[in-house]
C-alpha cells in the first residue's frame, strides 16, 4: 500500500515522475502507473492502489482533463474524501473538481519553495500523518506546528497548525466543554480534525472581504459540515463553518442569501454554546450584519469582539474595514498592521494591509506590505489587481506596465479586456498615452463587469476625468443616470465605501459633488455623531 497515489495524463510523465521523487524525499511512498505489473488487469490494479493510498494527488492540465481516466480516478477520490488536486497550467477544471480547492503548480519546478507545492505537501500530511508529516512542517511557513506535530497524532497537530490564523490563544480546538462544565477526558477526534483542517484550507484560499470563489466556500462549508457531525462538540468547527456560510453568503444570488444568514447565525450559535465568545463564530456575526450606513454601530460591535473574545487576526481586520470605510484611513492602518501577517495568510489580510498603509500615506509600510503579499500569493487574481493599483496611483505606472506584462505573474485565466483596460490607464498615467482612450477602455471593461466599478471610478478621477467618475458614482449608491446598470443587486447590502478614500480619489474630495455623495449615503452624519473627521479633511493638501 502506498501513501500516495499519483494520477496525471501521459503528456505530463515528466511533471509527474518530478513530484514522486520530492514526495519521497519526505519519506511518503508513491504509486503512478510505471509500476503496473503485467500479469493485472489494469483497471484491477488501479482501482486497488487508488483506494487502498491514503492521499490521492491528482495533477490537472490540459492533458488530463481531456482524460477519462483521471477523472475517474479523481472522482473516487472525492467519494473516499482522499482527493488532492495541483494544477499545472491554466486549464479549466471539469465539473466538480473546480469547487474544490487546487494548489497552483505551474511554477513550481522541484523543491520547497513554492506556495502550491506547500499546498499540496500540507494536504497529503493531513491526510497520511506519520514521521512525514512531521517533515513538512519543518518548512518556514509552518514552522509553528513543529512542537505539535512532533509529540501527538498527525491529524490532530496539523489542525492546530493550520488554525492559527484564527487565533494563537486558542490552541485546542475539538474537546473543550463549555464554562462551568468538567471535561469528558475525550481524546480530540481525528476525522474532524482532518475535515476541519481542509475546510480551513479553503476558507484560507479567500479574500473573505472581497470574495469571488463560490467554488471553494462551497467546498469549506462541506468540508466543515462533515467536521461537524465527526465531533459535535468541536467549537473550532462551528465557528469556522458559520464563517464558511457568512462568506458565501456574500458571493450567492439573492434568494439563496436568506437561507445562507440562518445557517450562520444557528452554527454560530452552536459554537458561541460550547465557547462563549468563540471568535470564529463573532467573526462570522460581524461579517453578517451590515455595514454600509452602519458605520457606528458596526464599530463598536468590531471594538467589543475585540474586547470579549480572543483577538483572532480577523477580527482586526474587520474593524480595520469598517474605519477605513468611514475614511479614517490611519486608525484603519493602526488595527490592521496589529494582526499577525506570518501565520495569518489569506489574501484578504495581504491586500487590506497594502490597502490601509497606502490610504494613510505610509508607502514605504505600503511597499513592505505589498512585498509580503507577493511572496504569499504571486498570482492571485484580486493580489495582483490590487498590485497593479497601488503602483499606478501612486507614482508607478510604468512598474505597473512591466507587471502587468508579465506572463509569468498573470494569474491564469485573466480577462484580455481587463489586460487592456489596465494598460490603457497605466499609458496614460505614464504619458504614453491619451487619457480619454484609457476612460474608454475603462468603460468598455465595465459594461462587462460591473463589478469592477471602483476600479474604474479610480481611474476616470487619477485620469481627470470627474464628471465620469461621479456619474459611475451615482448609478452606484443612488441608482440613477447613465450608470444606474452598475448599481449592486442587493443594493445596499452590498455597497461598500472604502475606495472613495483611496489616495486615487484625491482629485474628487475637493469636489463639491464628494460633498453631495457623502451627504447622501449618510457619512457626513457619522462623522458629526460619532465626533470624528475623516483624514481627507484633517490634512487636505497632503
Amino acid at each position: 500500500m502506498a501513501d500516495v497515489f499519483l494520477s496525471y495524463a501521459r503528456p505530463d510523465a515528466a511533471v509527474a515522475e518530478r513530484v514522486a521523487r520530492e514526495l519521497a524525499k519526505l519519506s511518503w511512498s508513491v504509486w503512478l502507473d510505471r509500476e503496473l505489473p503485467a500479469h493485472r488487469a489494469y483497471s484491477d490494479v488501479i482501482a486497488a492502489e487508488l483506494e487502498s493510498a491514503s492521499a490521492v494527488l491528482v495533477l490537472w492540465s490540459k492533458a488530463s482533463v481531456e482524460s477519462e481516466w483521471v477523472r475517474s480516478e479523481a472522482n473516487r477520490a472525492r467519494e473516499l474524501h482522499k482527493l488532492v488536486q495541483g494544477r499545472l497550467d491554466d486549464a479549466r477544471l471539469p465539473m466538480p473538481f473546480e469547487q474544490i480547492q487546487c494548489a497552483p503548480l505551474a511554477r513550481w519546478h522541484g523543491g520547497r519553495a513554492n506556495r502550491g507545492w506547500s499546498q499540496v505537501r500540507g494536504s497529503i500530511a493531513a491526510l497520511v500523518g506519520g514521521e512525514a508529516a512531521a517533515a513538512v512542517a519543518t518548512t518556514p511557513r509552518l514552522a509553528a506546528r513543529r512542537e505539535i506535530l512532533a509529540g501527538g497524532a498527525a491529524a490532530a497537530a496539523v489542525l492546530a497548525g493550520g488554525a492559527i490564523w484564527w487565533t494563537r490563544s486558542d490552541p485546542q480546538p475539538t474537546g473543550e466543554p463549555p464554562k462551568g462544565q468538567q471535561s469528558s477526558g475525550e481524546q480530540p477526534n481525528a476525522q474532524a480534525n482532518l475535515l476541519t483542517q481542509k475546510g480551513i484550507d479553503a476558507l484560507q484560499n479567500n479574500d473573505v472581504f472581497a470574495a469571488d470563489d463560490s467554488g471553494s466556500l462551497a467546498n469549506a462549508v462541506a468540508l466543515l459540515s462533515g467536521a461537524t457531525q465527526a465531533d459535535p462538540r468541536s467549537y473550532t468547527a462551528w465557528g469556522s463553518l458559520a464563517l464558511g456560510y457568512a462568506g458565501l453568503k456574500r458571493v450567492s444570488p439573492l434568494a439563496q442569501r436568506p437561507g445562507l444568514d440562518m445557517r450562520s447565525r444557528s452554527a454560530a450559535a452552536t459554537a458561541l454554546k460550547l465557547k462563549p465568545h468563540e471568535p470564529r463564530a463573532t467573526a462570522a456575526l460581524l461579517l453578517l450584519d451590515p455595514l454600509y450606513r452602519h458605520w457606528g454601530a458596526a464599530e463598536r460591535a468590531d471594538r467589543a469582539a475585540l474586547r470579549d473574545s480572543p483577538p483572532i487576526p480577523l477580527l482586526w481586520f474587520l474593524l480595520s474595514e469598517t474605519l477605513g470605510s468611514t475614511g479614517r484611513s490611519k486608525d484603519a492602518a493602526a488595527a490592521s498592521i496589529k494582526a499577525d501577517r506570518q501565520h495569518f495568510i489569506i489574501p484578504g489580510a495581504d491586500r487590506r494591509v497594502v490597502l490601509d498603509l497606502w490610504a494613510a500615506g505610509d508607502l514605504q509600510g505600503a511597499d513592505e506590505a505589498l512585498r509580503l503579499a507577493i511572496n504569499h500569493w504571486p498570482q492571485q487574481p484580486q493580489v495582483w489587481r490590487t498590485r497593479l493599483q497601488y503602483l499606478m496611483f501612486s507614482g508607478r505606472p510604468s512598474d505597473a506596465l512591466a507587471v502587468l506584462h508579465n506572463d509569468a505573474e498573470r494569474p491564469p485565466g485573466t480577462a484580455a479586456s481587463l489586460v487592456k483596460a489596465f494598460d490603457s490607464t497605466a499609458q496614460a498615467l505614464a504619458g504614453r498615452g491619451s487619457a480619454a482612450t484609457a476612460v474608454a477602455s475603462g468603460l468598455d471593461y465595465l459594461r462587462d463587469q460591473p463589478a469592477a466599478v471602483f476600479g474604474v471610478t479610480q481611474a476616470c478621477a487619477a485620469l481627470g476625468d470627474l464628471d465620469t467618475a461621479f456619474s459611475i458614482l451615482d448609478g452606484y449608491y443612488f441608482d440613477r443616470g447613465a450608470w444606474r446598470g452598475v448599481t449592486p443587486a442587493a443594493g445596499d447590502q452590498d455597497r461598500a465605501t472604502n475606495s472613495l478614500f483611496l489616495p486615487s480619489m484625491k482629485p474628487a474630495w475637493g469636489d463639491a459633488r464628494f460633498a453631495r455623495l457623502v451627504t447622501g449615503i449618510g457619512l457626513e452624519n457619522y462623522w458629526r455623531q460619532s465626533g470624528t473627521v475623516p483624514d481627507f479633511r484633517i490634512n487636505p493638501a497632503a
